[in-house]
């Protein structure tokens, strides 16, 4: 699984974890016992969903020293681009078919991370499937989100790769690095 979400990570035994440096430690519950720290996640405790994972294991590194900040930029049209933002990491980008798919997966993440503030930036290029988003998003999180609508202009690059996606999941990035408009 530390593979798939791109994780860079040592296998150890937990006698070799006592005498390393290792931030974080995801182990079994039967050997947790064995291991002296506080940075310990129990894989059978570990979400079916490997974004999840990765934004627990990166909080888990980063501690209470930054922002904790999730912010889901959102490229909307007929193939829908998603970035998801945590701690200042890109945790993963992504493309949905629907927005019905859309707005399940930005419910995981939104329910998944405990950030102390989210954000939503979805793009006004299409307008009709972007206040879509927006209502279902905020219906869903009443403020506990805040949703913000962004201008798209420049967002979109002229791109030589004919890769199904890859400009919508950049435009999904451009997307979540801009201030929006907020939506209510």
């Amino acid at each position: 699984m530390l593979k798939n979400v791109g994780l860079k990570y040592d296998s150890m035994t937990p006698n070799e974890v006592s005498s390393s440096d290792t931030r974080v430690i995801i182990t079994t519950k039967s050997e947790a016992s064995m291991i002296d720290g506080q940075n310990v996640i129990i894989f059978s405790d570990v979400s079916a969903y490997p974004i999840l994972f990765k934004a627990k294991i990166l909080k888990n590194m980063a501690g209470n020293n930054q922002d904790d900040i999730l912010i889901i930029g959102v490229d909307p049209g007929n193939r829908i681009g998603i970035c998801i933002l945590y701690l200042h990491a890109e945790l993963q980008r992504m493309v949905q078919s629907s927005s019905a798919d859309t707005i399940k997966l930005i419910t995981l993440i939104l329910q998944g991370i405990p950030a102390r503030e989210k954000i939503v930036r979805i793009g006004d290029g299409h307008r009709g499937i972007a206040y879509s988003i927006a209502y279902e998003i905020r219906k869903r999180f009443k403020n506990e989100v805040t949703i913000e609508l962004v201008d798209e202009f420049g967002t979109s690059r002229s791109s030589s790769s004919n890769r199904r996606g890859n400009k919508d999941e950049a435009s999904a990035r451009s997307i979540a690095s801009r201030k929006g408009l907020l939506f209510k």
